[in-house]
């Protein structure tokens, strides 16, 4: 009864209006979304939507949260979600967001549900059920295009797709099938050695060494690639490209 209710709700949700400034904001905030086609577009909108009406929005370290910074992360999380079938990260009640990287106590690993970025200095985080934390000038600049491949909302929604099967970020999200499963295992747990030897020998590639500092951040960073860098992706990590394009674009979708 609560999943109708909640199906009616996003339905009238959607139907509303796309405001004027906020179609103005994601022309300038989110530069992805001019390449994306007309039809992608208005589902862009109405998930946009969706997720600025539903989320918690929490401006921390003096932030004052408007428009502006829940529209263009919202839009990145819509972004990640285009693939998939009604996908509004339920679990995530709250998105904390912090002028700019934030302090915070050191973790050195993942454990007891919770996926850290850097050490003291933090760009994101992604907990179990929420909530996320981001960095709100490295989500403008990554809308901007100016962040060179990195996409900290990307990042940290990986992680939350990745802890849809168990509390702990592990690299492998929920996948359809045993066959399915099978192949994620085997090309993720290939290409992480292959980014781990790559770093250790300091030859440069499009992803970021962070990768290699477990399976989990491996996809997520494989994720925020996908998005920035497409195409250096599928010409150096073609297998990986193809795997992340069949998840987050499954044919026919």
């Amino acid at each position: 009864m609560f999943g109708w209710f909640r199906k009616r709700r996003r339905q009238r949700i959607a139907r509303r209006r796309f405001p004027d400034h906020w179609e103005a904001i994601l022309h300038s905030n989110a530069l992805f979304f001019h390449s994306l086609s007309s039809a992608q577009q208005e589902r862009l909108r109405r998930s946009t939507q969706i997720f600025v009406a539903e989320k918690n929005w929490e401006g921390c370290g003096g932030l004052q949260m408007t428009d502006e910074h829940r529209l263009t992360i919202a839009a990145q999380m819509s972004r990640l979600t285009l693939g998939f079938a009604d996908e509004y990260f339920d679990d995530v009640k709250s998105i904390l967001v912090y002028p700019d990287a934030y302090l915070g106590k050191s973790q050195d690993q993942i454990g007891s549900g919770v996926v850290v970025e850097g050490s003291s200095s933090r760009l994101g985080e992604a907990w179990y059920r929420g909530p996320v934390i981001l960095s709100w000038a490295d989500v403008l600049a990554t809308g901007r295009q100016e962040n060179f491949g990195r996409n900290v909302v990307i990042h940290e929604f990986a992680h939350q797709l990745d802890m849809r099967n168990s509390p702990f970020a592990d690299g492998v999200p929920v996948i359809e099938s045993r066959q399915q499963a099978e192949h994620w295992l085997s090309t993720m747990a290939r290409d992480y050695e292959r980014l781990s030897a790559l770093c250790d020998a300091g030859v440069p590639n499009v992803l970021d060494c962070y990768g290699a500092t477990n399976p989990a951040e491996f996809f997520a960073v494989a994720s925020e690639v996908f998005f920035e860098q497409p195409n250096l992706l599928n010409a150096e990590w073609p297998d990986l490209f193809v795997l992340l394009r069949d998840f987050y674009l499954p044919p026919n979708h």
